[in-house]
């Protein structure tokens, strides 16, 4: 463990360092010295590595890698086919506000549905009274 502190500690402060440690320790995968380098390394690249580490052990994360912090810009992993974009996480499109389909049925079928709605209205408090 001294040797981890003396890899991570000159650059994260010795606080962070054993919290670091010790959330390997946790999660049963603990640091060795040639893990603590390639760590340090990946937390250099961030250009702010006390704020990658913070952010590595408050996401809980096993490992870290560099472009997980850099914004704006999507991760794309590409052993997982799902797409970056999909329709369905996309950008929320505007939503066109056209009349209610009411007002344009003719009269005479508005009063046909009216009819119908009471008619299944009294048919379902029947059957709840019973």
């Amino acid at each position: 463990m001294n040797e981890i502190m003396e890899i991570l500690s000159p650059v994260l402060g010795e606080e962070l360092a054993k919290d670091v440690i010790s959330h390997r320790k946790g999660l049963k995968c603990p640091l060795t010295p040639r893990g603590a380098k390639a760590l340090l390394k990946q937390y250099e690249m961030t250009g702010n590595p006390i704020e990658a580490a913070e952010e590595h052990l408050n996401r809980g994360w096993q490992g870290f890698k560099a472009e997980w912090m850099q914004k704006g810009r999507s991760f794309r992993d590409e052993r997982n086919p799902m797409p970056v974009q999909s329709a369905n996480y996309g950008r929320p499109e505007p939503v066109n506000h056209q009349e209610p389909a009411s007002s344009q049925v003719d009269p005479e079928r508005r009063r046909q549905l009216a009819e119908l709605a009471r008619q299944t209205a009294r048919g379902m408090s029947a059957r709840t009274v019973q």
